[in-house]
C-alpha cells in the first residue's frame, strides 16, 4: 500500500501495517482509512469495509488466540514483572502493528508476544518485554487510531489557518 504524502494527491489518510508470526506462517495487510471508508490490502487482494468496523476486521485477522483478541475496555496494565524461563521457547505467536499518515512521518510501532495463555508488550524497538493486559492490543489500536486522525484534523486545520 502507497500512501500519499502530498495533501493534493488524495484526502489524508491514516494507514495501519499488520504483521502476524503464527505456526511459522507470516501475514502482511496493509489497511488505509480515509474517513469513514477503509481498505485492507492482501497479497494483493483489496477489500474495502466501514471504519468503524476497524477493529472487527482487523481482530478475525490475528492468531487465533483469546487474549491477542479480546475486545478494547480500558483494561490497566498488570503489575511489571520478568517474563519466566523458557519465555521465548513458550511464544506461540508475534504481533506488530503499525500507525502512520499521509500528513507525517511519524510511525507509531506497537507488538506483541503471545503464549497459550498470556500477552507479553515488546518495548520500543524491541528493548525488553512486559505483562499486557488482555485486551490491550485493542486498546492501543483504538489510542493510535484516534491520535492518527487528531493530527490529520490539525494538520488540516493548521493548512487553512495559513
Amino acid at each position: 500500500m502507497s500512501i500519499p504524502t502530498e495533501p493534493s494527491e488524495a484526502p489524508p489518510t491514516v494507514g495501519l501495517r499488520l504483521v502476524t508470526k503464527h505456526d511459522d506462517h507470516t501475514r502482511r495487510v496493509d489497511i488505509a482509512l480515509v474517513g469513514n471508508q477503509a481498505v485492507l490490502v492482501e497479497d494483493g487482494v483489496e477489500t474495502s469495509f466501514e471504519t468503524a468496523q476497524l477493529w472487527l476486521v482487523l481482530r478475525d485477522l490475528l492468531p487465533a488466540f483469546d487474549h491477542l483478541r479480546a475486545n478494547p475496555r480500558g483494561r490497566p496494565v498488570p503489575p511489571r514483572r520478568d517474563a519466566p524461563p523458557g519465555f521465548a521457547e513458550s511464544c506461540r505467536a508475534f504481533v506488530s502493528i503499525a500507525t502512520m499518515t499521509s500528513e507525517d512521518e511519524q510511525v507509531a510501532v506497537r507488538s506483541w508476544l503471545a503464549t497459550d495463555d498470556e500477552l507479553w508488550a515488546v518495548g520500543p524497538d524491541g528493548a525488553g518485554v512486559r505483562p499486557a493486559a488482555e485486551g490491550e492490543l485493542a486498546d492501543l489500536l483504538v489510542w493510535d487510531v484516534t491520535a492518527a486522525f487528531e493530527a490529520l484534523l490539525a494538520a488540516r486545520h493548521d493548512r487553512r489557518a495559513s
